[in-house]
């Protein structure tokens, strides 16, 4: 399968008209509902101008129609862009005017907000069934694109396999969001790995946990859709509140699971009966953040039968490495080795690589590593510095060690960060931790804890047993929850921000 239509008609002509492809809290549609809901929205796309390599922008909440919007993007040729549906409108402008983005799809409650943007220069197509408003005629409804004939929809057939298939938006480090590009390659490869690895089937059901701008849910949603399965989307208001995720996936009876360590670790903690009510799983995939050795003990104990995978991979890269975790949990958890297609080196600043053992940059080549940021041009090197810290073990695994830029100076040493991290994490009473350099250029650790709280020489001596003296906290900060992103990871940046730093 080279493209994601083709994905689509695999999954469609594999299941039955009648069984369910995608569900939502309000409505849930089968195969040939969203086969057809998708053709109605390709024909009116066509209908708006939209080219093959135009760029469509979806700024609206999960739903099943929002599933179909996606497919009827590519079914025309053009590219989608999800956008974070919480983010603010002037964030929104940014990216639409980045992408020079021809269509947004969004919502009546999100077209209210749009509607006062004067420099939104973008056709709006409204996407929900809510009571219509006075809209002007430019603007395409729900109502209008339910009442389509789509029996004169011809699909583009994609010529390219460079073709760009979707667009997501990620934090520039000048403050400005990039726009990583992602080929019709870049994600078959992916896709099409993620498919011979976890060998899903028509009768398995996914969770979609993650956000629709957020890398993890392209498996949700295509690697169910290309064998036929269902996939059901985990309300946004929902996404970390534990007890109703384990209601989720008892009720959908969810067989197979994919979101950060964070979503597990709080469903751990929370919900006594979550092996039991859970029963139904018999796959759980994470990524996006590390997770802490003793709370993966407690899921592989939790569930000692459900094959267990730690994926690893920026957006530039899709995932690039992937790690089945075994019955017996290693003290440090590897990121594996090369997936999708990807080919992993390990080298210094220089571009040499380095002994094994030895710490490096992870640089990955392959076909699922994107060629752009849009509106910049293409990168001329085939390997793409992921600006992470990592090394390989004596295994030829590749251990993850943390990002560049938590790499810090303190009494004239450098010290990562996340090493320090790893070591108080190590502490049975330490839940989470985000340690930062603090105004007096010293090391805070910033901790939510179980009673009795250690003190800051419990800590020293603990962390003694794996760091060198330099790199002993100095000051220890107990509060009763760490700041978290919209993905649900722990946020350096917030507490530092929080903190005035």
């Amino acid at each position: 399968m080279k493209t994601l239509q083709a994905l689509f008609h695999h999954g469609l002509a594999n299941a039955k008209a009648d069984q369910l492809a995608v569900t939502d809290a309000l409505e849930q549609y089968s195969y040939s509902q969203l086969a057809h809901v998708r053709d109605q929205l390709a024909l009116q796309l066509q209908q708006l101008g939209v080219k093959p390599g135009d760029r469509v922008g979806l700024w609206l909440d999960k739903s099943s129609k929002a599933v179909a919007a996606m497919l009827a993007v590519s079914a025309v040729g053009a590219a989608y862009v999800p956008i974070d549906p919480m983010n603010p409108l002037a964030r929104v402008v940014t990216i639409v005017n980045d992408c020079d983005m021809q269509v947004l799809i969004t919502t009546q409650q999100k077209y209210q907000h749009l509607s006062k943007a004067t420099q939104l220069a973008v056709k709006l197509v409204v996407l929900d069934s809510q009571a219509e408003l006075d809209y002007p005629s430019s603007v395409l409804t729900w109502q209008q694109i339910a009442a389509t004939d789509a029996s004169a929809f011809q699909e583009v057939q994609y010529q390219d396999e460079q073709a760009l298939a979707y667009i997501l938006y990620t934090s520039g480090s000048t403050g400005v969001p990039k726009g990583v590009c992602i080929s019709q390659q870049n994600a078959l490869a992916f896709i099409n790995w993620s498919i011979e690895t976890l060998k899903p089937n028509h009768d398995d059901r996914f969770s979609n946990h993650a956000p629709w701008h957020f890398d993890l849910s392209v498996l949700d949603i295509y690697v169910a859709l290309a064998v036929g399965a269902s996939v059901h989307l985990v309300p946004e208001m929902v996404s970390y509140l534990p007890n109703r995720l384990v209601s989720f996936i008892e009720q959908h009876a969810i067989s197979i699971w994919y979101s950060v360590p964070t979503a597990l670790v709080m469903m751990l903690d929370n919900e006594v009966d979550f092996a039991s009510r859970a029963k139904s799983l018999r796959t759980i995939i994470f990524a996006g953040e590390a997770f802490e050795i003793k709370a993966l003990k407690r899921l592989r104990q939790t569930f000692p039968a459900v094959a267990l995978w730690n994926f690893y991979g920026p957006t530039e890269t899709n995932v690039c490495t992937a790690y089945q975790v075994p019955a017996q949990v290693p003290d440090v958890l590897p990121i594996g080795t090369g997936a999708s297609g990807a080919v992993i080196r390990i080298e210094d600043e220089h571009g040499t690589p380095v002994l094994p053992g030895e710490q490096g940059y992870i640089v990955a080549t392959g076909p699922s590593v994107f060629s752009q940021y849009f509106g910049m041009p293409a990168r001329e090197q085939a390997a793409y510095n992921t600006g992470d810290i990592g090394y390989q073990d004596e295994t030829g695994k590749l251990i993850f060690v943390g990002r560049k830029d938590h790499m810090v100076k303190v009494k004239g040493y450098r010290i990562h960060l996340a090493e320090v991290e790893r070591a108080l994490y190590q502490h049975p009473a330490i839940k989470e931790c985000i340690v930062v350099v603090g105004a007096d250029k010293s090391l805070h650790a910033h901790l939510t804890v179980t009673e009795p709280a250690p003190t800051l020489l419990n800590l020293k001596m603990h962390c003694s047993k794996w760091l060198p003296k330099y790199m002993l906290p100095d000051h220890v900060h107990i509060a009763p929850a760490l700041p978290r992103n919209r993905n649900g990871k722990l946020s350096r940046q917030a507490l530092i921000a929080q903190l005035g730093l």
